[in-house]
């Protein structure tokens, strides 16, 4: 009985935490405090808009092997590339976040954003059906700048 129920607890945190994380496009704040701890501090550069700090720290991330195919860390630095107008140079580090990910849904929609940025909005239709099936915050809000768009 006590087994039934500490499986049934933790199928219940087990799937809200995967639904935390899809809101956010990655492990929660607390996870990576512990896990790693430089990303922690390179992901409040970029909540917090200072995106050109967040690129120095994130490179210096990128530069250890287990960080360089960190789907969650590639998102962050192309996201404070593009928000710095370095289109080019996010769109390759979404591109090899989703190579990783071909799911992660922030890395998708900030691609998204990228291509609306830089007039292609066929491009951002493509990744609007990719994620479609996710029916999440991401998805919505591509949908209404696609929409807002034209």
């Amino acid at each position: 009985m006590i087994k039934t129920i500490f499986l049934s607890l933790f199928l219940i945190f087990s799937f809200n935490t995967v639904n935390v994380r899809a809101a956010d496009s990655g492990p929660p704040p607390e996870v990576i405090k512990k896990t790693n701890p430089t990303y922690a501090e390179a992901k409040a550069l970029v909540k917090s808009k200072k995106f050109d700090k967040a690129v120095v720290m994130l490179e210096e991330l990128l530069k250890d092997k287990k960080n360089a195919n960190n789907p969650d860390i590639l998102n962050d630095y192309a996201f404070s590339l593009r928000n710095l107008k370095q289109f080019d140079k996010a769109e390759k580090f979404y591109l090899a976040a989703l190579k990783i990910d071909p799911k992660h849904v922030g890395a998708n929609e900030y691609l998204g954003e990228l291509y609306l940025q830089t007039k292609r909005p066929e491009e951002a239709k493509k990744i609007l059906e990719v994620l479609k099936p996710c029916n999440c915050e991401e998805y919505k809000e591509l949908k209404e700048k696609i929409e807002k768009y034209k």
